[in-house]
């Protein structure tokens, strides 16, 4: 489904919020017994500091009857009470810290399966990624997102029940201080609700200014880009490009800051209303009565209720606001982002053939057809080279083929069945690519290779290695298979050439050994002889499955049993390379002008 169309729905913070709770509880069910141990010592903790100053002034207050020993006592017992009570809760608030990160990590590995499993053409639009860079955000970080609200609600309980009960104690002595007390906490809770909605009203803007700040502090700090901006000058453009966009977003900031100074003024006056309603009425009883004891244990209480309120109104205003991001990545997780095509499985003990039946396509959102009406067959067990000018829609053709993009009119389909009720992993299963861009993880030879952790066969590892003629590359490693690659997790990673590199790509695909091997220029960092060399090795290896070759050299087209010729108008010739060869047309000309690359001298 495009995620253009999504239907905008409202924010339901129950049903966000009963969803984390019940993941809560199934995942790690004793935060709830730690939360209740924490809730009952945290909110008696409060009243030792409300009741201090009453119980020393009201000794105090009897003159020459007081007991200095009963006011040492007091004090050491407050000392003792309120340490051990601040351990306890200090103990139980850092405690589920860990158990609480490990709930976020477990929302980071099914946003990240999300994300490596949804329909590929997502990954190539970045309008995608502003819509959902939130999303994928909320799980990110330990102080906002769902880790924040975890922590948030596990410590408002103990809030809540402490300013109810300084609320019921204080309501004893005047309503209107609560109610002074109560606006403050409305308007609070409104500055925060209406600074968040100018907030996320920005947030795609927000995350498309962030974005490109991020891809020119990405590029400067790049080592692969260092020849090209020595050698191009290129320093002053990127330095240039990056200050402008970084002063676009400290300008969308200052903005977002602006909105937030303005309405704090509303919270300013009610915060003011507030204490001239609390001073007030102390006062007021104090002149008709009340004992300066009693006046300091209610002014203690109530400005303790007072960050009480102003704390849950922050919580409660970040539970808020952080949950409508928690909300945007469950219905990302939940939103069908085409990961799972239909419903029938791979090929089994067969290779493929794949039918283009009057293809149309273009890509979203572009008004250009890369293909018109395009008809053609690859047949089991065909070597099929695809060849043609930069631009051609060659690599196209690959994404169509695979499944990585669905095509905008016609129909392809892999041994007589429309590719789209295919299960996208098992279609996935019945081909084994090599792709132009090349890919090495920083794992370990071995697991380059074969593409998992477990269940490796090394054999099989050793065999494909040396059919791609890396055998003594790897073998010259200190670790061998067992070295790791590239230099990102272990400092003594190996970093191989680049022809290296495109070997243990295509090391990979012979592992795999599916049904249908696809080729997308994977050897266009070796020179013209090594190519073709790999190519004729490939036709003993593929020998039985059905091969693609893309390539705008034609190393691959001399063994295949038919070539398919592109140009920007789409497939212009097609037989096999004799007849082509006598066509005397394009492919002839490519041929005459790179023959001579392939002799040796």
């Amino acid at each position: 489904m495009d995620h253009k169309k999504m239907k905008k729905t409202s924010y339901p913070l129950g049903a966000t919020l009963k969803r984390m709770l019940e993941n809560a509880a199934a995942q790690n069910p004793k935060l709830f017994v730690l939360c209740g141990i924490y809730t009952v010592t945290a909110a008696i903790y409060p009243f030792l500091a409300v009741l201090l100053p009453k119980l020393i002034l009201g000794e105090l207050e009897k003159g020459p009857d007081a007991r200095p020993q009963a006011v040492l006592w007091i004090g050491a017992g407050y000392f003792v009470l309120a340490g051990l009570l601040g351990f306890v809760r200090t103990f139980l608030k850092i405690r589920p810290y860990s158990r609480i990160s490990l709930l976020r990590l477990d929302y980071v590995r099914m946003t990240a399966v999300k994300l490596m499993e949804m329909a590929y053409p997502h990954t190539e639009d970045a309008r995608f990624l502003e819509k959902y860079e939130k999303a994928v955000v909320a799980t990110q970080s330990n102080d906002n997102g769902v880790e924040g609200i975890y922590h948030k609600l596990y410590e408002i309980p103990a809030v809540l029940l402490s300013a109810v009960a300084l609320s019921i104690f204080i309501g004893r002595l005047s309503l209107l201080v609560l109610l002074g007390l109560g606006l403050n906490l409305a308007v609070t809770l409104w500055v925060s609700r209406a600074a968040h909605g100018f907030r996320y009203a920005k947030k795609e803007e927000e995350a498309r200014r962030l974005r490109k700040v991020r891809y020119y502090s990405m590029t400067s700090s790049d080592f692969t880009y260092g020849k090209d901006i020595r050698m191009y000058g290129l320093k002053k453009r990127i330095l240039d490009n990056a200050s402008m966009e970084i002063a676009g977003y400290k300008n969308l900031n200052r903005l977002l800051a602006a909105k937030e100074y303005h309405l704090g003024f509303a919270a300013l006056a009610a915060m003011l209303v507030g204490d001239v309603l609390t001073y007030g009425v102390l006062i007021g009883r104090t002149v008709s009565g009340m004992s300066i004891a009693s006046f300091s244990m209610y002014l203690t209480a109530i400005l303790t209720l007072s960050v009480y309120l102003k704390e849950a109104a922050e919580q409660f205003g970040f539970v808020v606001n952080e949950g409508q991001y928690v909300h945007e990545m469950y219905c990302f997780l939940d939103q069908d982002m085409g990961e799972k095509g239909g419903s029938r499985m791979a090929v089994k003990d067969d290779t493929l053939e794949i039918v283009f039946d009057d293809v149309s396509f273009r890509y979203p959102d572009t008004e250009k057809y890369i293909f018109r009406h395009l008809n053609l067959t690859i047949h089991k067990g065909e070597r099929l080279a695809v060849v043609g000018i930069n631009g051609a829609g060659k690599t196209t053709l690959v994404k169509l083929m695979l499944g990585l993009f669905d095509v905008t009119e016609g129909e392809i389909r892999i041994n007589d069945i429309p590719i789209g009720e295919y299960d996208k992993k098992e279609l996935y299963s019945m081909f084994s690519a090599v792709f132009q861009d090349i890919n090495i993880l920083a794992f370990t030879v071995r697991e380059n290779v074969a593409g998992r952790r477990e269940g490796i066969d090394d054999e099989k590892v050793a065999k494909a290695l040396e059919q791609v003629g890396l055998k003594e590359a790897i073998e010259a490693l200190p670790k061998k298979t067992e070295q790791m690659m590239l230099k990102v997790i272990e400092e003594d990673g190996a970093m191989l050439s680049g022809g290296q590199n495109q070997k243990l790509t295509i090391a990979r695909a012979l592992y795999k050994d599916a049904a249908m091997v696809v080729m997308d220029e994977p050897t266009a960092a070796l020179d013209p002889l090594a190519e073709a060399e790999i190519y004729e090795n490939f036709s003993q290896l593929v020998k039985g499955k059905t091969a693609v070759y893309i390539s705008h050299r034609l190393a691959s087209t001399r063994f295949c049993d038919h070539i398919a010729l592109f140009d920007q108008e789409g497939l212009k010739e097609y037989g096999t390379h004799e007849e082509l060869m006598e066509l005397k047309g394009s492919y002839y000309e490519m041929f005459t002008v790179q023959g001579k690359y392939y002799t040796r001298a």
